[in-house]
This record gives C-alpha cells, sequence and structure tokens, in this order.
C-alpha cells in the first residue's frame, strides 16, 4: 500500500471513474500497453503503477500512470480527457494532502485548550501542523505583529505558564502567511490545506472535548451524590448553611489526562473540600503532574492519619489494579530554549 510521500495513491476504480470508463475497458487499455513493449507507448511498474496484489492483478497509479493511459485514450476518442483527468489528479492530490493534514492535527493537538473562550495551540503543536521550523514561524510571526492588523496577546496568542501559544485565530493567521510567503510550492500547499482542511478537524476535536467534558461533570456530580456532599478525607458535610465556605471538588483520583479512559467512570472520581484537593496536588508537585490511588493514598497517609478515605482508597486501587503508572508524570509542555521561546 502507499505510504505517506509514495506516489502510488490512485486505484483503479478511481482511475476508470475519473475516465469515464469501465474497470473491464481499463484493464483492455492495460493489456494493449503491455502488448507490445517495442511501440511508443509504455506503462511500467513502478514508474506508472504498483501492484496492491499482484495475483488478481490489482493496481494502484501513480499521476503520471494516469496521464500516460488518458494519452492514449485522447487519440483514439474524439473527446478529450486530458483536461478531465488534470483535474482528476489535482482533486486527487487535495485529497490525499488533507487527509494527511487531518492525520497530523489529529496527532498533534493534545495542547488544544479553552482559555478564555478561545482555544489555544502550543508553540510547539504548531510548528508540528504546519511543518516549519521555530525559526520560520518566528519570522511568520513578527511580520504579522508589524501589521495592518496586528496579532494581538491574549486574543491572537499568549504566554502560558512560560510556554508559547497560539489561539486557533493566530494558528491561521500564521499558516496563512507561510502558505503566501515560503519558497517551497508543496511547503505553501502543504500551508493553505492546514488552513482548509485543518480548520474542520480541529472544531471536530472541540465537539470531541465537549462532549467529553459534559460526560465528566456527570461523573462528578454522580460521584458528588454517591459521597452525599461530604469531602472523603475531612468527613465534613456540605450543607446549605456552610455552602460558601466549604466548597467541594470532584478529585480524579488516576489524573484525567494521563488516564483519559477513567476521566468519566465515578469509582475514579472522590469528592474533596476544595482546600484539600488545592493541598494534594500542590504536594504532588502541580496540578500538571500524574496521580494515581497510590499518590492519594501516600498524601493522606502523611497528612491526615485519621482519614475513614483510606479503606474506600484501598477498594479503589482492588478496582483498578490493572492500571499502570504512567512513564512520563508531567503533561506539560516542556519550556523551549530562549530562540524557539521568542515569537
Amino acid at each position: 500500500m502507499a505510504r505517506r510521500g509514495s506516489k502510488f495513491t490512485i486505484k483503479e476504480k478511481d482511475l476508470a471513474t475519473a475516465l469515464e470508463i469501465s474497470v473491464e475497458k481499463l484493464d483492455e487499455v492495460i493489456a494493449f500497453f503491455d502488448a507490445d513493449p517495442d511501440d511508443e507507448w509504455e506503462l511500467k511498474e513502478h514508474d506508472h503503477f504498483v501492484y496492491s496484489n499482484k495475483t488478481w492483478g490489482n493496481r494502484i497509479f501513480s499521476a503520471q500512470g494516469a496521464f500516460a493511459i488518458a494519452k492514449y485514450l485522447d487519440t483514439h476518442q474524439k473527446k478529450s480527457l486530458w483536461d478531465k483527468i488534470r483535474e482528476f489528479v489535482t482533486h486527487h492530490r487535495e485529497k490525499i494532502r488533507n487527509a494527511f493534514v487531518k492525520t497530523t492535527v489529529l496527532e498533534n493537538s493534545s495542547s488544544l485548550m479553552l482559555r478564555n473562550d478561545r482555544h489555544f495551540l502550543s508553540k510547539k503543536d504548531t510548528v508540528a501542523i504546519l511543518s516549519t521550523s521555530y525559526a520560520r514561524l518566528n519570522r511568520s510571526f513578527e511580520v504579522l505583529r508589524r501589521s495592518e492588523q496586528p496579532l494581538q496577546i491574549g486574543v491572537d496568542f499568549d504566554d502560558i505558564d512560560g510556554v508559547r501559544y497560539y489561539s486557533l485565530n493566530g494558528f491561521y493567521r500564521l499558516s496563512q502567511d507561510l502558505a503566501k510567503t515560503l519558497k517551497s510550492k508543496d511547503r505553501r500547499e502543504w500551508c493553505k490545506a492546514v488552513d482548509v482542511a485543518g480548520k474542520s478537524t480541529f472544531q471536530a476535536i472541540i465537539d470531541a472535548q465537549a462532549s467529553r467534558q459534559r460526560r465528566i461533570d456527570r461523573a462528578k456530580k454522580d460521584a458528588r451524590k454517591r459521597d452525599k456532599d461530604t469531602c472523603q478525607v475531612s468527613s465534613i458535610k456540605q450543607t446549605r448553611h456552610n455552602r460558601t465556605q466549604l466548597r467541594l471538588a470532584g478529585h480524579h483520583i488516576f489524573s484525567s489526562h494521563h488516564y483519559p479512559h477513567l476521566a468519566a467512570t465515578v469509582d475514579n472520581i472522590i469528592t474533596l473540600e476544595e482546600s484539600i484537593h488545592s493541598e494534594f496536588h500542590s504536594w504532588n508537585g502541580g496540578s500538571t503532574n500524574a496521580c494515581t490511588v497510590d499518590d492519594l493514598i501516600q498524601f493522606i497517609c502523611e497528612r491526615y492519619p485519621d482519614s475513614s478515605a483510606l479503606l474506600r482508597l484501598s477498594e479503589v486501587k482492588g478496582i483498578f489494579a490493572y492500571e499502570k503508572a504512567p512513564s512520563d508524570r508531567r503533561v506539560s509542555e516542556q519550556r523551549l530554549p530562549p530562540d524557539q521561546q521568542a515569537a
């Protein structure tokens, strides 16, 4: 099968459709090419096509192979196919490029976050998706900062915990600038595709995140109902009389970022006072650090040794005994070198 970068991507059925002939007719044309190795018509394996299944004779063509067949048919039919096949190959390449763009966005969007009603993406992921360098992105950023509609901090970009992020609006403006100014035509076309296919992919990710968050919110609500509005560490119950003083939080025992498959699982959520919740994450090194049931047990043993929560957490440990500790305990973006954080 064709890999990324392979020139063999056009299936027989799709080529036949573009040529307005049947697959059987296409087979006849190919047989003609094979019949006389000394004539002017050539269809070479590895240049014009490869076999996806040699036993059955199934081929996948390159653009050159498609053009060769169209050129042959043009000499035998009154109706010209040249413009039609050229348009087909162009759109086919666009579809392939768009598919790779979607895959690249999906593989490099883990940093996407909602902040002040805008979605922001880290500089690291931006560079990966746009398939450019930090230096080249910095140049585009500086050009846009000096433009008639300059990029605005908090709107088009921001620094979050010492890491540069771009809002999706800022991201698209960068992709549009690169699509106009990059020297390589292929890279310009890639950035154009990002501006088109990337938008629908990001929207799909955002919709999926919103749906996931709704499931998590429901799980936290169910966990709080199960825990009877009571902090499971301090055993203090929230009532209408102390509601303003005692705030409760639904804590993921196995951190939701490192264990996303458990994020909406009620058994993985425990109700804590917000002050204790914050205390735990501070003790654990920050809210972006991974945490497991063992971390919470150790914290309670050190800070709240009389808590009845230890029995509950022992049961949780049994429920999720198959879960392994993540190899990387930090999920926040690594701080980049100064030259990479400049823009």
